[in-house]
């Protein structure tokens, strides 16, 4: 049973059971990686390439996906900070000491963090996060969040693309 287990997360791991579906096993592979789940998308982005998909239909999944999952982590963060504004009477105040060092990032490089956090596996969706919690204004923090993923997905599908 541990085997089986093992065997199942080594092909998450591998992507190879995003592989099976294509296009949107890298949807959902972008989708998953851009909500703090380390799944890379090169891989399988370079599969596909290999494979003679299109690289403009794989730009836009990648942008559709890890767009839909920075999304995901800012409403987290908004929705979590409703949970900590409920819960902070019980919190002592080394808690919320802790809680202001969870934003140094954001605070240091404000919407350039946000921009960049695409290049930054895990803690980049922890920024979305924070922004989240934070209260950024949704439509600049889309137009800085989308920006930053359309400048990285065009940069690895092109780079890739002329790699294969």
């Amino acid at each position: 049973m541990i085997e089986d287990y093992y065997q199942q997360m080594q092909d998450v791991l591998s992507n190879t059971v995003f592989q099976e579906y294509g296009v949107l096993g890298l949807f959902l592979n972008s989708l998953l990686s851009a909500t703090a789940i380390p799944l890379p998308t090169e891989i399988l982005t370079s599969a596909l390439l290999v494979g003679g998909e299109n690289q403009f239909i794989i730009a836009i999944v990648l942008i559709a996906g890890s767009s839909i999952g920075g999304f995901i982590n800012y409403f987290v963060g908004f929705g979590g900070n409703k949970l900590f504004v409920k819960f902070k009477n019980k919190k002592n105040q080394k808690d919320l000491k802790d809680q202001n060092k969870s934003h140094k990032i954001l605070d240091k490089f404000g919407w350039s963090a946000i921009f960049f956090s695409s290049w930054i596996p895990v803690i980049g969706d922890l920024i979305l996060i924070s922004a989240g919690v934070k209260r950024f204004e949704f439509k600049k923090f889309v137009l800085f969040m989308i920006v930053g993923k359309i400048i990285k997905s065009v940069i690895i599908v092109t780079g890739l693309g002329a790699l294969f």
